[in-house]
């Protein structure tokens, strides 16, 4: 695995690769919802993809997801569930590995992982773990490049108690993989049934996307008595994220007007649907984040019953300071006056996706000019960052649960209270407060069958995420100058009705569950380069089952169905009428099936062979048109993106010392899209 998506591929209620293959971040969606991610229980996903970095499975031991809210323990959490990722600790068992890969697209990466005690008695103890890797991708002139390195230090002075620190640090280059290509050319040939190349590159050579991190990582364990222990987690980080990048511009009939298109032709400049406009996008992300979390768990009984009671502490301090481009319409001519724009000339250079061409202009036209009605523009040819307002976001949390058993019964109860603070330079402070809970029941037959019940509920605050105040049309495209806010915090609940079988003794279990959760407060942006909305609110029922086991000495399966319904109750202005629809991008069954077989005897001995196949269903996003909103009488447009199947395959053979591996994902080399949306 070379990320998080392609470990949880295979797990019921994941849509694991929800944007299709992205270096920028970790995106899986489970039951619904974009999945908060954490490592050793403290959030490292904020806001959007510039607020966060994607984890780096080999410093991972495994990779835990939760479905359904978990804000209760866990906090600032989102209603569909979190990945949580344990780090590689010291260990006092002395090991070291070196791997050596290379695959498709020259890839190549080399890992090592180091760990053993320090001293004679065992008390202290190391771990390196580090990787290089120099990688091209399936896009031509973006790169994944990598640098890592995470050592730690854990001290025992006592069998009692553990204080390790574990230090990370990344410094990743490259572009950004996600091309944003339109709907014909790849959902659909376009008029001379042609599909745009995978590998074909939209954006200018100079475009890049960089990453630094930095962060350390403090946790202490300390056993009182074989009933009482104390946790303790701490991290500091600091990343930044600076990327340009020029994307093809669809044009809407909206879009078509304004910039003067006279030969618009599904969204294209031209007849034939080959040339578009494009945007210069680009960021500059600053942020640093401390988060702690501190708790104790004791085990006691009163009367008839057990208990595991947990209580603690956590806080979260995120702050940012942010740059960024307005949206800027790429190779305009000096041209610029009514005559141009009324479409008698052409006043931009149009962009071939089939055969492009680099380095055309260097002239930039400020699309956010036309939002505040002027008509001629404001051409630029030396694009400058704008500095957005400063944020800092402060949660303060406190919680307990009691986890009761009596005979086969266990219950959980659980309380939350949370106190958050949103500071934004030029804005009044912000302050919300919440009170989220948590109640479980199950009982445990003595033939393996585990029936429950759940009752759940979330508050997840969005550090980094900006959304326009007055939700209309001119500040919907008004750039960095329309009025805008801190995004408030995520609310959601959730009940689930669910069972766990696995007989007395057997290799193998089986889960199901069915569930309906709501969430609001969600961010929407209807365009690429639109601003941001929030009051989203969706509301999802589902179903998800999966068998995992030994079936006999040597095969292993792992097999799993998912049905998901998910729509908006409500959208916000001015795009409302969304209200109703399914969320886009959401499929409505999924499936998964992976199997490996072991040889453990004969000639054979030592080899793996595995296969999988992995269904995802179709999508469909259903929009207003935004010429149809601004007039006055809005026309409602839809898109489905079709079903898919991939297969996937290994063969390995590990010796004592040894492992060779051979690994192979979607080996039809199927051309297909993941979602699609009306807007492109």
């Amino acid at each position: 695995m070379q990320n998080l998506n392609e470990a949880l591929r295979y797990m019921p209620g994941v849509l694991a690769d929800g944007f299709g293959y992205d270096n920028r971040g970790d995106y899986s969606v489970v039951r619904g919802i974009p999945a908060a991610y954490f490592i050793d229980g403290l959030r490292t996903s904020y806001g959007n993809y510039t607020n966060a970095i994607p984890i780096e499975p080999y410093t991972l031991e495994r990779v835990e997801l939760l479905r359904g809210p978990a804000s209760m323990l866990y906090g600032q959490t989102t209603t569909g569930g979190i990945i949580n990722g344990v780090s590689k600790l010291p260990s006092a068992i002395p090991y070291g590995e070196i791997t050596a890969e290379y695959g498709s697209f020259d890839f190549k990466q080399v890992k090592a992982d180091f760990t053993g005690p320090l001293t004679a008695d065992g008390r202290w103890l190391y771990r390196i773990t580090g990787l290089a890797r120099d990688a091209d991708t399936q896009v031509d002139f973006v790169e994944n490049d990598r640098l890592m390195i995470q050592p730690s230090l854990t001290f025992r002075p006592t069998k009692d108690t553990s204080i390790t620190l574990l230090g990370n640090l990344r410094k990743d280059e490259g572009g950004i993989v996600q091309q944003f290509l339109p709907q014909v050319g790849t959902l659909t040939p376009n008029i001379n049934n042609r599909r745009i190349p995978r590998d074909n590159f939209q954006g200018e050579k100079s475009d890049f996307y960089d990453t630094n991190a930095q962060s350390a990582t403090l946790m202490v364990d300390h056993r009182f008595n074989p009933d009482l222990k104390l946790h303790h987690a701490s991290r500091y980080a600091h990343f930044e994220n600076e990327y340009v990048s020029h994307l093809p511009a669809i044009l809407t009939p909206f879009r078509a007007l304004q910039l003067g298109a006279t030969s618009a032709s599904g969204g294209f400049l031209n007849a034939d649907q080959t040339e578009v406009l494009r945007l210069l996008v680009g960021q500059k992300n600053r942020a640093n984040v401390f988060n702690s979390d501190t708790n104790i768990t004791g085990v006691f009984e009163t009367g008839g019953l057990s208990h595991k009671v947990t209580g603690g502490y956590d806080f979260m301090r995120y702050a940012t300071d942010n740059q960024a481009y307005p949206g800027l319409v790429t190779n305009a001519t000096q041209a610029n006056d009514l005559y141009d724009f009324l479409g008698a000339g052409r006043p931009f250079t149009p962009f071939d996706v089939y055969n492009p061409t680099y380095g055309q202009s260097p002239v930039y036209l400020d699309f956010a000019a036309f939002a505040g009605g002027d008509v001629f523009g404001a051409l630029v040819t030396d694009p400058q960052f704008q500095d957005r307002p400063h944020e800092a976001q402060i949660q303060n949390g406190i919680y307990i649960q009691d986890q009761i058993r009596l005979g086969n019964w266990i219950a959980v109860l659980g309380l939350r209270q949370d106190w958050l603070r949103i500071e934004q330079a030029g804005s009044p402070t912000i302050t919300d407060t919440a009170t989220t809970g948590r109640a479980g029941l199950m009982y445990e037959f003595n033939f393996g069958l585990t029936p429950y019940v759940s009752y759940s509920e979330s508050f997840t605050p969005q550090p980094g995420s900006q959304v326009v105040i007055a939700n209309d049309i001119p500040n919907l495209f008004g750039g960095l100058g329309a009025p805008q806010r801190a995004a408030t915090p995520l609310e959601g609940e959730q009940i689930e009705v669910g069972f766990k079988f696995q007989p007395v003794g057997a290799n193998w279990i089986v889960n199901a569950a069915y569930y309906e959760l709501q969430e609001k407060n969600q961010i929407k942006s209807p365009d690429t380069i639109a601003n941001s909305l929030q009051g989203a609110e969706v509301e999802t029922r589902g179903f998800e089952v999966e068998a995992i086991g030994q079936v006999t000495q040597g095969l292993k399966v792992l097999a799993s169905y998912t049905y998901t319904d998910s729509e908006y109750t409500k959208y916000p202005e001015p795009l409302g009428l969304k209200t109703g629809t399914a969320v886009e991008g959401i499929p409505r069954h999924m499936a998964s099936l992976w199997g490996i077989y072991t040889f453990d005897s004969g000639f054979l001995r030592g080899f793996s062979l595995g296969a999988g196949v992995r269904y995802i269903g179709e999508t469909t996003d259903v929009s207003p048109d935004l010429l149809s909103v601004a007039l006055g009488s809005p026309v409602m447009e839809s898109v489905t993106t079709p079903s898919y199947a991939l297969f996937d395959a290994m063969v390995a053979y590990e010796t004592e010392d040894w492992r060779w591996s051979l690994t192979a994902q979607n080996l039809e080399d199927e051309y297909y899209v993941v979602s699609c949306s009306v807007l492109r």
